[in-house]
C-alpha cells in the first residue's frame, strides 16, 4: 500500500510534490479546483507542464494520484437542474484530472433527498455511466467513496455501492468498466456503523465489502480516524490512532497483501500549524509486519452497526442516456 496525504495545491499544482516530500509521502491526493464552488477553472498549459515536471522529478512520481471531486456534486439529486450540473461538474473534474495525468477521481454519489435509496442509486448509475461514456479513451478512473450515512446520502452501506457498480457496468462497455472502482474511507465506514476498531467487527465489515464490492475494486483508501463514536452518522476526521477507531484497523490495512499498490491518503485535521502527516505516516509504516496493537473494546452503537442491509437496492434498467 502506498501511503501519503491530501496535499494543498495553493500557489500551483506542482507545489503538492514539495509538500509531499516534506511530509514523507509515498502518494498524494489533490483538489483540481475549489471543492466548495461550482466554478470550473480552465487549466493553463503552463500549470499542467509544471505539475508534470514536478511529478517526473519526484521520487514518488510513479505512484497513482487521486483527485477529489467537488463537495457540491449530487449525482442522485431529485432536482433535474442540479443533477445535470453535477454530472457536468464531474465530467470537467475527470477531464482536468486526465490533462494533469492523475489516475483517479474520488467522488461521493450524493443524496436522494427523500426520494428513496433505490431512486438515488438509479440516478447515480445513470450519471456515472454518462460521464464514463463521455471520457471514453481516457485513462482516469472514477472511484465511488463510501459515505458516513448523514442525512439521505447513499453509499454508506456496501450493498448500495455494489448496486451502483453493477448498474453502471450494465450500461457501459468493457473500456469504461475498467475505469470504475471504489475508495474506502475508514472514518465514513465507522460513522455508518461498521465497527472496524476490533477483529470481529473488521472481519464482518470486510466480509460484507468482499461480498458486495470485492477488494479488487479498491483503488483508493482514505485513512482517517473518527472524532465521533460508532454509527454516529457524522463525518469528523481525527488523526490516526487518536480517535474512536484507534490503531487496530490501520494495522490491519497495512498488513493486507490484497491492498498492495493501492493509493492510501490521510485526510486528517491539522493542529494549529502542524498537519501531523509525517508522524502519522511513520507510525503507519511501523505497523507493517508488527504485532497487532491493542484494539478498542467492542463498542455499543445504534442498530445499524454491523447490520447487513436486508433489502438490497435493485439493479437499474438499462438506459440510452
Amino acid at each position: 500500500m502506498l501511503i501519503g496525504a491530501h496535499e494543498s495545491v495553493a500557489g500551483g499544482f506542482h507545489l503538492a510534490y514539495a509538500a509531499a516530500k516534506d511530509d514523507g509521502c509515498d502518494a498524494i491526493q489533490v483538489f483540481t479546483k475549489n471543492a466548495s464552488q461550482w466554478k470550473e477553472p480552465k487549466l493553463e498549459a503552463d500549470a499542467i507542464a509544471r505539475f508534470r515536471e514536478a511529478r517526473a522529478a519526484s521520487a514518488i512520481g510513479a505512484a497513482d494520484v487521486l483527485s477529489h471531486d467537488s463537495y457540491l456534486i449530487n449525482l442522485c439529486a431529485k432536482d433535474d437542474a442540479l443533477r445535470e450540473r453535477s454530472r457536468e461538474s464531474l465530467l470537467q473534474e475527470a477531464l482536468r484530472s486526465e490533462a494533469l495525468g492523475l489516475q483517479h477521481v474520488v467522488l461521493h454519489p450524493g443524496a436522494h433527498v427523500g426520494t428513496g435509496i433505490e431512486a438515488g442509486v438509479s440516478r447515480a448509475i445513470e450519471n456515472l455511466a454518462w460521464v464514463l461514456e463521455r471520457t471514453r479513451g481516457a485513462k482516469v478512473s472514477l472511484l465511488v467513496e463510501n459515505t458516513a450515512a448523514q442525512g439521505t446520502v447513499i453509499g454508506s452501506r456496501f450493498p448500495e455501492i455494489g448496486a451502483i457498480l453493477r448498474g453502471v457496468e450494465e450500461l457501459v462497455g468493457d473500456e469504461a468498466q475498467r475505469r470504475l472502482g471504489v475508495c474506502i474511507d475508514t472514518c465514513h465506514a465507522f460513522a455508518a456503523g461498521y465497527d472496524l476498531s476490533h477483529e470481529a467487527g473488521f472481519d464482518a465489515a470486510w466480509a460484507e465489502l468482499e461480498e458486495h464490492i470485492g477488494t479488487t475494486r479498491i483503488r483508493g483508501l482514505h485513512l482517517n480516524d473518527s472524532q465521533k463514536g460508532l454509527g454516529c452518522k457524522v463525518d469528523r476526521h481525527e488523526r490516526v490512532g487518536e480517535g474512536a477507531l484507534g490503531k487496530y484497523p490501520f494495522w490491519r490495512l497495512q498488513n493486507d497483501a490484497r491492498l498492495a499498490g493501492v493509493t492510501a491518503v490521510l485526510e486528517t485535521p491539522p493542529k494549529e500549524d502542524d498537519r501531523g502527516y509525517l508522524a502519522q505516516l511513520k507510525m503507519l509504516r511501523g505497523f507493517v509486519g508488527a504485532a497487532a496493537p491493542e484494539a478498542k473494546a467492542l463498542q455499543a452503537a445504534p442498530e445499524v452497526a454491523l447490520a447487513v442491509q436486508k433489502e438490497k437496492p435493485k439493479r437499474a434498467a438499462k438506459s440510452k442516456s
